[in-house]
């Protein structure tokens, strides 16, 4: 980051939606004793409680086959496809090798343990850049509420997977072009920030799309002429050439639109409710940003408002997007409750810096010590059916629900699951055929005999479980985590 928790606003005409005029007055919005201390001791206990999310274990089932994913491309020593992909029929490439590849080398080291203290890595720093983002234009009560608002609107999307880097490196793109905003000068180091991004995650062109924003709302604004304007654009510009150079290649570029055609089978990819608490609180974040603008009397800047419209965007497209708008909306928002407070935001201490690395050198090293305890093991997997899965030869083909076929590519790579969350390295052929069978439709009998299947791994009491005994008489061998495992006669 390039301004500390120590660093003072820079100086300049005020921008309406920020606080970033003369240095703020010393305790503007502070106070001594314990009443200056208590803001500071509830931002400590919100990161120990962020932290302690990942004090479990680790129950997202996409996480898994990341792990397979990360040690075939560390063994292979090559970003090719997958052996179990069979995606002919859109763009595919690996979008996420550089997260997956670390995390794998986590697991190999310290188990399923490492992973999870890595997702507690990830989470603080997320939490900790967003709060300096905030911190810039706001006081620190003002910024620690939005942080917590924010972080509950993440929340949905807050998961031990690659996407971590997407959230971790847009905070840190969106915070660098506001400052752009501000003092008009270019962050080229977001251009070798990019090429690491698009090694880590398919949504690495959400950055370049913020600069875009930024530089287009400085035209409208009108405050750079015509050359300063090319300067600032051939950056975002610069950043996707970057992405293009990848061990990938140019072939990352498309990958964006890989998901087009399969997104009815994702359920991330859903438009959001509302009703959820992740959303809702985005919609909150969005509202609390339109209702103080509406009221102040000095004309939004262009920059502000094309990235009020994005976060929007961003939060109505899809359940996996919503984090992305919370992201965006954060520094918004945390200017928007300081100007409710009428009084100047106070510069960062050497007490606030004190406590937040306290806070977060004394949660990860509490995690590194409880995680050995309660995340050795994956959550809601069939564990007992291990000996039975191990026994089948190399290659077997498994009829098996969505949810378990990543843990499969994991703990069995012996064996051959239809199907696993890696959406994007299966036909569409495959997907509806899946479709089909999980729901025992029309149809379902000719999709098993296709897959030459003869074991299977299914949730209990589901309908492509249930057919397959009732009506193929398959047999029930064990059972565990709420799944059987059933053999054809």
């Amino acid at each position: 980051m390039e301004q500390s928790l120590t660093d003072q606003a820079p100086s300049g005409a005020r921008t309406t939606g920020s606080d970033e005029s003369a240095p703020a007055r010393a305790g503007a919005d502070g106070a001594s004793g314990i009443l200056g201390w208590a803001p500071l001791v509830l931002l400590a206990m919100f990161i120990a409680a962020v932290v302690r999310q990942a004090a479990r274990p680790i129950s997202d089932p996409d996480s898994f086959w990341h792990l397979r994913l990360g040690s075939d491309v560390w063994t292979a020593k090559s970003v090719g496809q997958p052996d179990w992909s069979t995606s002919d029929d859109r763009p595919f490439v690996l979008t996420q090798w550089l997260p997956e590849v670390i995390a794998s080398r986590f697991e190999s080291a310290f188990g399923l343990a490492g992973v999870a203290w890595l997702f507690g890595l990830s989470l603080v720093v997320l939490v900790v850049i967003i709060y300096q983002t905030c911190r810039r234009s706001a006081g620190l009560t003002a910024a620690a509420f939005t942080v917590a608002l924010c972080t509950v609107g993440m929340s949905a999307s807050l998961s031990p997977r690659p996407h971590m880097v997407t959230y971790i490196l847009l905070a840190v793109t969106v915070v660098a072009w506001l400052r752009t905003a501000d003092d008009l000068r270019a962050r080229w180091w977001l251009v070798p920030l990019t090429w690491v991004w698009a090694c880590s995650h398919g949504m690495w062109f959400t950055g370049p799309l913020v600069g875009i924003a930024v530089v287009l709302g400085l035209a409208l604004d009108r405050r750079v002429d015509r050359r300063t304007l090319l300067h600032f654009a051939a950056l975002p510009v610069a950043s996707i050439c970057a992405a293009a150079i990848t061990p990938v290649g140019p072939a990352l570029l498309e990958a964006p639109f890989a998901v087009s055609g399969i997104s009815a089978f994702i359920t991330e990819w859903q438009a959001p409710s509302f009703r959820a608490i992740g959303p809702g609180a985005t919609a909150l974040m969005l509202a609390l940003i339109v209702l103080t603008w509406a009221r102040q009397t000095e004309r939004v800047p262009w920059t502000r408002l094309l990235l009020l419209l994005m976060a929007t965007g961003w939060t109505l497209l899809a359940v996996r997007t919503v984090t992305l708008g919370a992201i965006i909306a954060a520094p918004l928002l945390a200017a928007a409750i300081q100007s409710w407070l009428g009084r100047s935001r106070e510069a960062g201490s050497r007490r606030e810096a004190t406590v937040l690395l306290g806070a977060v050198v004394a949660s990860l090293a509490v995690l590194a010590m409880v995680v050995p305890h309660v995340a050795a093991k994956p959550a809601g997997m069939p564990s007992g059916i291990n000996d039975e899965l191990r026994a089948l030869p190399s290659g077997t083909p498994v009829l098996n629900d969505y949810a378990s076929g990543g843990w499969l590519r994991w703990a069995h790579p012996n064996v051959d699951p239809l199907i696993d969350g890696f959406t994007e390295a299966y036909s569409l052929g495959e997907l509806h055929d899946y479709a089909t069978m999980n729901a025992a439709a029309a149809g379902w009998r000719e999709a098993v005999r296709t897959t030459g299947a003869r074991h299977a791994l299914l949730v209990e009491d589901s309908p492509l479980a249930t057919a397959l005994q009732e009506r193929l008489s398959w047999d029930l061998i064990t059972a565990d985590a709420g799944r059987v495992y059933l053999v054809a006669p």
